[in-house]
């Protein structure tokens, strides 16, 4: 049987790609039906890239977090690139790419439990890969993204963290990219970096700090209780942290999602990097992490019209979370 391949369609409507990838559905759902853990045993897994035990990689296969493809990828390295239109009107991609899991060793442990040097070990498997990634021609943007919980579309309940790599620039991205860019060009500064020191002063959104890094409900939050993690130092690009730095990032976002699983009685969410595309040099882009617990529902104003509607202000939603 012929494999169904991944194919990008674009929306000349919205000036949006979506993703149709009719394999992901082959996906057991360990939630809804009890099974082996895929991730307890690594026998049906494909061949890890890097294995990590106790903060150092490890050359002897042993590891506390491990690195391996997805078995289920959106996108293969060695699938063939084809653009084409359909009925001489609609744009389709068929494009290679890469697709890799981050699993931690414990199958009932999140992020949040594991200590500080462990979440260090997380970040540093993220440096790796985005590294690797760099080197590649056939990627514009790396998605690194966690989904806890089923409502925040985990399949599996083995805590596991996924990068996804993609050959466009994702609308609401190259919408980010270019108010970056348009603020840096007229006042020679970082917009993000400006956003932290505004956020310092008014100091009412600002849920933790440390020498490092900001904690903060944004001005305009899309939903319920969302979080911005941001560097003080302007970095485009993740893998220019410092070791110093992802223990300071460490303790920060054990902070932030303590006060989730606690306050909120382990409330399901998805968390996201935001970092600079891979094609050339973002100077003006600040990577930073978001935050999205699954506390809402959007209805027929949000989907349909794509304006959010919150029922608490982003003021009380800080002092929410700092009371936590």
């Amino acid at each position: 049987m012929k494999k169904e391949e991944t194919e990008l369609r674009y929306n000349i409507l919205s000036n949006e790609w979506v993703i149709i990838s009719p394999g992901r559905k082959a996906r057991p759902n360990n939630f809804r039906k009890s099974g082996d853990c895929p991730f307890c045993e690594m026998k049906d897994q494909k061949e890890p890239k890097y294995y990590f035990y106790k903060g150092k990689e490890n050359k002897e296969k042993k590891w506390t977090t491990i690195v391996i493809p997805n078995k289920f990828p959106v996108f293969e390295e060695n699938t063939p690139k084809k653009d084409f239109l359909e009925n001489n009107f609609y744009t389709k991609k068929i494009s290679p790419g890469f697709h890799d899991l981050i699993v931690t060793k414990e199958h009932n442990k999140f992020i949040s439990d594991l200590p500080i040097s462990r979440i260090e070990e997380f970040f540093t498997c993220i440096s790796k890969l985005l590294i690797e990634y760099r080197k590649s021609k056939i990627v514009k943007q790396v998605a690194i993204f966690h989904n806890r919980g089923e409502k925040a579309g985990a399949s599996q309940p083995h805590p596991h963290y996924q990068a996804l790599t993609l050959p466009i620039i994702e609308r609401e991205y190259q919408n980010e990219l270019n108010n970056l860019k348009k603020y840096y060009n007229k006042n020679k500064k970082c917009l993000h970096c400006e956003i932290n020191k505004i956020e310092k002063q008014f100091n009412k959104r600002i849920i933790a700090e440390n020498n490092d890094f900001i904690a903060f409900c944004p001005f305009a939050p899309k939903i319920l209780f969302q979080v911005i993690i941001s560097p003080k130092r302007h970095t485009p690009s993740f893998e220019q942290i410092t070791e110093e730095e992802k223990k300071s990032l460490s303790k920060i976002f054990k902070k932030i999602l303590l006060k989730y699983d606690y306050g909120f009685d382990n409330l399901d969410y998805n968390f996201f990097l935001h970092n600079s595309p891979l094609d050339k040099e973002y100077p003006y882009f600040h990577w930073y992490w978001s935050f999205s617990p699954r506390v809402n529902c959007f209805g027929g104003l949000e989907l349909g019209f794509g304006l959010e509607i919150s029922s608490i202000t982003p003021e009380e939603q800080a002092k929410i979370l700092r009371k936590m």
